[in-house]
């Protein structure tokens, strides 16, 4: 009987198996994200990024990343090649047609500034499995200055994982041929080096970068919202609070 109740235990873990763990762990620590959405999906592997894909939407629910010095400081040059992702369905995507005539930008989850090493990353980073259709406003702005502070403290010698995504509310717009607008943009952040996490929300509008502290959360915080298990194996004490002094680099 003990023998069948452990088996019982053990049934939603591997239900939720994530292929992220299997195939390229390298951009994820404490296990990859556990998503509550288990169907109408894929998971992708990139070189240096990995992706939970909607179909529904035509938009990653999230993507993660593992930052080093030469992503950030390597020499390959920004070179704006927009596309469709070889890795998925062309019925199953957003094309760059759908994106015409709509007042969004294509916005990078994971940044094409955090693709510096070769021409082959930074070209992955511009796969439309890596946009949203984003407010210029917000993606221009503060999600750009996040980004930035997210950069600024891996360079200042840490070791920095970040999962970044979208939000789907109730009556939330499409563009092209239905590629969902998220109605909020959110991104997590644990440095391994001092085990500090943190998180960010944002509504997908404009804001200054000056209002960044509006929009911080703990990672349980996000997880609630998005439905998202993010560090699976990191202790609930580091996902219950953070500590805005130990981002200097973000919280100047």
């Amino acid at each position: 009987m003990k023998h069948i109740l452990y088996l019982l235990a053990l049934m939603p873990f591997a239900a939720f198996a994530n292929p992220i763990d299997d195939e390229c762990p390298q951009h994820t620590i404490y296990g990859a994200p556990i998503s509550s959405i288990a169907e109408n999906t894929q998971y992708i592997c990139h070189g240096n990024y990995a992706i939970h894909y909607r179909y529904d939407t035509k938009t990653a629910e999230y993507v993660v990343e593992h930052l080093n010095d030469s992503d950030i400081n390597g020499d390959a040059k920004r070179k704006d090649d927009f596309r469709p992702d070889p890795k998925v369905p062309d019925d199953k995507e957003a094309m760059l047609s759908d994106y015409k005539g709509h007042p969004y930008d294509r916005g990078h989850l994971v940044p094409a500034a955090d693709n510096r090493t070769d021409k082959e990353q930074m070209s992955e980073s511009f796969f439309l499995t890596n946009m949203v259709p984003q407010d210029p406003g917000n993606n221009r702005v503060i999600w750009r200055i996040l980004e930035l502070g997210v950069r600024n403290t891996a360079a200042d010698g840490n070791d920095i994982y970040v999962s970044s995504g979208t939000i789907y509310e109730d009556g939330y717009k499409t563009i092209g041929n239905n590629v969902g607008v998220p109605t909020k943009v959110w991104k997590v952040i644990y440095n391994n080096t001092n085990g500090e996490a943190i998180g960010f929300i944002f509504p997908n509008k404009k804001y200054k970068s000056k209002d960044i502290p509006l929009f911080v959360y703990t990672i349980d915080e996000v997880e609630a919202a998005t439905g998202i298990n993010f560090f699976p194996q990191l202790d609930e004490a580091t996902e219950s609070k953070f500590d805005t002094k130990k981002w200097p680099k973000i919280f100047k």
